[in-house]
């Protein structure tokens, strides 16, 4: 599940720790890991996750003497990028180290939480209920279409409001196919698009998640241009 600490959203559940390291893996993310002692960064990768047993492996990392510093349990924290989302871990502590014939590597238990932050570079419109925005999303992987009205969009993605709390719960990163109505416009969007967060409100009984496009066409992404910026000239009427 995620949540807000101050203007950051931390992933707490392992499930959701484990799809971020998994997607680390996947991408084969270059991971930046900084000692608390010491301000130098040391590279490595992410070999593999364990949600089971809820441990991630480690590449040995380099410069070769931060392998010193991980054998001696020193606490670190680790920080990466996924599509521009900033991944950061710290207050971790490797377990054991492996030395296998194809290298050396560590096994570190998940941490306690993860931040998995968007970078805000792009103008987030507000879509004002009267406009009747509204998103579809299907998903091979669920048996419902879930309906929901566009909060706020951008030209790289945007946040939707459903209604209840979405079960099974979202997954960082998960896709899903997106049919957008935008009746101001009059058109509709065929896309995809992909989690960067979630979050259920039990005071609004609504589940909230912030998405990204996946690799617009260009006809699409000048569709939402243009609605990003007949919202903006909305707001200053």
């Amino acid at each position: 599940m995620a949540f807000n600490d101050g203007s950051d959203r931390y992933y707490y559940g392992a499930g959701d720790i484990f799809s971020v390291l998994r997607a680390l893996q996947n991408e084969r993310s270059l991971v930046n890991v900084q000692f608390d002692d010491s301000a130098q960064l040391y590279n490595t990768m992410i070999l593999d996750a364990n949600l089971q047993e809820r441990y991630f492996l480690m590449d040995e990392v380099t410069p070769r003497d931060g392998h010193r510093k991980i054998e001696a349990r020193t606490t670190f924290g680790i920080r990466a990028s996924i599509h521009g989302i900033k991944v950061h871990a710290k207050d971790l502590v490797c377990a054991r180290t492996i030395d296998s014939p194809d290298g050396l590597y560590y096994q570190i238990p998940f941490p306690a939480k993860m931040l998995y932050m968007q970078r805000r570079e792009a103008f987030r419109a507000y879509v004002p209920g009267s406009m009747k925005t509204t998103a579809r999303y299907s998903s091979q992987s669920r048996e419902q279409e879930l309906f929901g009205r566009v909060l706020n969009i951008s030209a790289t993605g945007i946040r939707v409001g459903f209604p209840g709390e979405v079960t099974p719960e979202f997954e960082p990163m998960e896709t899903f196919n997106a049919l957008i109505e935008i009746p101001s416009q009059d058109q509709t969007l065929d896309c995809r698009l992909e989690i960067i967060y979630y979050q259920y409100s039990k005071e609004r009984n609504q589940t909230m998640c912030g998405c990204r496009f996946i690799d617009l066409p260009r006809a699409t992404q000048q569709v939402v241009n243009r609605f990003v910026t007949f919202l903006q000239r909305e707001e200053l009427v």
